[in-house]
């Protein structure tokens, strides 16, 4: 007798996926003008991830509106980063119906990043006896990966994050990611 399948939970980074999807394809706009590149981009990724994977359970995590925790902590926190683009936010709402339509939950913690609502989740959904995918691109990710929390990158080809894929990539586990980021973006 085989062992039973562990259901899975697919966690998607919708905040960093509208984002790369914006920038990744070529200006898209209605006959109102009104932008659809991250529209597009975001919902192929999603009925794609549904149709191949089929998740026995599936939740998008946004960025809220606002200042986060992290912003208490530090008063400096992304503020190099450039304004999101106006075209990029008209299309947020868009997405979230998206969401609604293909059932797929939305996740949004006033206060907390996307990346803190999915490491939360696959935690607790790993501690449970379920595996947790988490489906982005966001390096800082990584740090979850163990047993029963995996992560899916599609940005250069198809690729499942374990531990030893971490390993193999990276040359550190996965709890050492913080540690090698950190030292990537050092300026020597």
């Amino acid at each position: 007798m085989s062992p039973a399948k562990k259901s899975r939970l697919y966690l998607i980074d919708a905040s960093g996926h509208i984002f790369r999807a914006f920038y990744a394809i070529p200006e898209l706009s209605t006959s109102k003008g009104l932008p659809t590149n991250a529209i597009l981009g975001f919902t192929t990724m999603v009925r794609k991830l549904m149709r191949q994977e089929k998740p026995d359970y599936i939740a998008a995590a946004f960025d809220p509106p606002g200042p986060t925790i992290r912003h208490e902590a530090y008063a400096d926190y992304k503020v190099s980063r450039d304004e999101t683009p106006e075209d990029l936010l008209r299309q947020i709402p868009y997405v979230r119906r998206v969401c609604e339509a293909l059932r797929v939950p939305i996740l949004e913690i006033p206060g907390y990043e996307a990346d803190d609502v999915i490491g939360t989740l696959a935690s607790k959904a790993a501690a449970a006896g379920i595996e947790a995918v988490i489906v982005s691109e966001d390096k800082d990710l990584l740090q979850l990966v163990d047993g029963n929390v995996t992560m899916l990158a599609e940005r250069a080809g198809r690729r499942v994050y374990d531990r030893a894929a971490v390993e193999e990539k990276y040359g550190v586990p996965p709890e050492s990611i913080p540690d090698l980021l950190a030292l990537m973006d050092r300026e020597c």
